[in-house]
């Protein structure tokens, strides 16, 4: 009776374990959250990656790229859209954001202005969460869940110069070839519309896709992962991404983009 019992449990697990892997969908939705329920319902869409752009008012981190009219206005703070809700997943789950998925969650965050600041604010609203955060700094290394990136160089080396920061930076193309290490530099975002003159109707000219297929090849073999942008929101361009081995596609249409991927890991 014990095995029998034993092995229904085990596949269930193994049964929750592949149905989760099943549904992460390769996305990365750049759409800025205005609460937490937006991200839960990224999650039930197997979308787990996200890009928000972040400010510094008075005294708080607020998602947006844009400065309110008026002093009353109802943005949502970073806690409130990102950093609570996945540490509810995170704690509900037992230390992941989705049951069987293994891989990082990434969190790229747009520092509108004052990136010391926004920095320092950042620092000190994680402690609460920071057994879910991933880092890497001063050859001190905790393995969590969510990697907390930003795109901005030049912002970077103003945070780093002063104190070493938790904060992982996206590469672009230009850094293919600069052998950056991966705990630092984990993702590789490329533009689209730089790599190919296809707007997305018919099929993509072969030799552009095998451009994609090299570039996919070379940022794997460099262990980081590579996020494509400025794509046609379509179900051809998903096949692109499924069929290159391409790990995101990164959407403003997020929601929409999961339902092309339906039933792909």
């Amino acid at each position: 009776m014990k095995n029998k019992l034993l092995i229904v449990v085990l596949a269930l697990l193994v049964g929750l374990s592949a149905y989760s892997q099943m549904k992460v969908k390769p996305i990365i939705s750049s759409h800025n959250f205005d609460s937490k329920s937006e991200l839960w319902e990224s999650i039930g869409n197997g979308i787990l990656n996200y890009q928000a752009d972040v400010m510094y008012i008075y005294g708080k981190l607020y998602v947006t790229s844009l400065m309110p009219d008026s002093a009353a206005h109802k943005l949502p703070t970073l806690t409130e859209a990102y950093l609570y809700p996945l540490y509810n997943q995170f704690k509900k789950n037992s230390g992941e954001i989705i049951p069987g998925y293994s891989g990082d969650v990434f969190l790229i965050l747009n520092f509108t202005t004052q990136p010391v600041q926004i920095y320092k604010h950042l620092a000190s609203e994680m402690r609460p969460f920071s057994e879910m955060l991933s880092s890497k700094a001063e050859g001190n290394e905790h393995q969590g869940k969510i990697r907390i990136l930003i795109k901005d160089k030049n912002q970077l080396n103003q945070i780093n110069g002063i104190k070493s920061s938790f904060l992982g930076l996206v590469g672009s193309l230009s850094d293919m070839e600069k052998n950056v290490d991966s705990g630092q530099m984990p993702l590789i975002e490329i533009d689209f519309s730089k790599i190919t003159s296809w707007k997305g109707t018919g099929n993509i000219p072969f030799e552009d896709f095998v451009k994609i297929k090299d570039l996919v090849t070379k940022i794997h073999a460099q262990n980081k992962k590579i996020s494509f942008t400025n794509c046609p929101n379509n179900k051809t361009v998903a096949d692109i991404i499924k069929t290159s081995k391409a790990d995101f596609i990164n959407s403003q249409e997020a929601t929409q983009m999961a339902g092309y991927f339906e039933g792909t890991k």
